[in-house]
């Protein structure tokens, strides 16, 4: 079981990792360089990724206290 202040890192660094992600997504939308643009947009799609799969662990965790 999580405490408090650990669950309060991990929310930090889900907000940070989102924050990321969307900042990718925002450059490779406006960026000409087609290898830079697709650079961005896997980057932004294996955040998306890892995302999804800590908050899959996350709520399977929580259905377990």
């Amino acid at each position: 079981m999580l405490t408090a202040k650990e669950l309060m890192g991990i929310e930090d660094f889900l907000g940070s990792m989102q924050n990321n992600i969307n900042t990718m997504n925002y450059f490779a939308s406006n960026i000409q360089d087609s290898q830079a643009k697709q650079l961005l947009q896997q980057l932004a799609q294996k955040g998306q990724q890892h995302f999804q799969t800590i908050g899959k662990h996350l709520n399977a965790g929580q259905s377990l206290q």
